[in-house]
Parts: structure tokens; C-alpha cells; sequence
């Protein structure tokens, strides 16, 4: 089990670092792939979304957690069985990643994407920002971790 887990691991930072070194060019918004915070914070609001914060604890202990967003480490080896729980449960919602920036909620979402999975977004700029946009510069609200959504 303990050796699956490992193995599985490290293909997912395999993986990642592949995705984000063919992203990298294409960092810019895009409509079809990406939220802009505002969206997001609307959406939310609305009951519309579910918002996956996908960084490590230490970050969310960091910067806090996007009021609203769910915790759940994409390094976390139940990650991909957890979100296609949340997919089935809500089939009709949108799913959205937030990391720190947007890049690692990018490679989630294209990889996800490439499995077959819909109506699945980046949150554009992330939490702590991306030089253009972000959450907390957004001026939107921010709870201090562990008082987000644990999964």
C-alpha cells in the first residue's frame, strides 16, 4: 500500500512538472480555461461552484484559505477519488482550482481536462497573486486555516 502510494506520488510530480513546463507559454487568462477571482467570489456566492484549494497545509497556514474553498492537497494520494466524488455528488456545478498563483491549479485542470472531466476551471492569479491578479489582492475574503473546508 505505503509503496502504491509513493509510486503514485511521484508520477502525479512527474506529471506536473511536464504539464507546467508545456503551460508555461500559455499563462495568459483564457475564458476557457480560467475564472477571474471576481467570477469565482460570485459563483460562490451564488452556490454555483465548488472551489478546491489545491496547496499544501503550510500554505493555507501561510496566506489563509479563500473563504468558501475546500482544502485538499493535490499531492494528497485520494486527490483525483475525492474530486470525482465531489463531480458525481454536483454534477451540475462547476469545479474550480486555486493554488498560489494559478499554475499548479492549471496543470490540475488540463490534466483532469485530458481525462474526461467538464465544466472544470483555474482560478486565474491564485490566492497570493501571479503579479496581475489574486484573491487576497482582489480584496476578497480570506479565513485563516484550519478554519477552511477540510475534505
Amino acid at each position: 500500500m505505503f509503496n502504491s502510494q509513493v509510486r503514485y506520488i511521484s508520477i502525479l510530480f512527474i506529471a506536473i512538472i511536464v504539464a507546467m513546463i508545456n503551460i508555461a507559454p500559455s499563462l495568459a487568462f483564457s475564458p476557457k480555461r480560467d475564472l477571474t477571482n471576481q467570477q469565482t467570489y460570485t459563483m460562490l456566492e451564488k452556490d454555483e461552484l465548488i472551489l478546491i484549494d489545491i496547496r499544501e497545509p503550510f500554505e493555507w497556514k501561510q496566506s489563509g484559505v479563500a473563504k468558501g474553498a475546500l482544502t485538499i492537497p493535490m499531492t494528497d494520494p485520494k486527490f483525483i477519488d475525492i474530486f470525482a466524488q465531489l463531480r458525481i455528488d454536483n454534477p451540475n456545478k462547476t469545479i474550480a482550482f486555486i493554488c498560489a498563483s494559478s499554475r499548479r491549479s492549471e496543470v490540475v485542470r488540463a490534466e483532469l481536462a485530458k481525462r474526461g472531466f467538464k465544466n472544470i476551471y483555474s482560478v486565474f492569479g491564485g490566492t497570493t497573486g501571479n503579479g496581475v491578479a489574486g484573491w487576497i489582492k482582489d480584496g476578497l475574503p480570506v479565513v485563516s486555516y484550519p478554519d477552511g473546508l477540510d475534505m
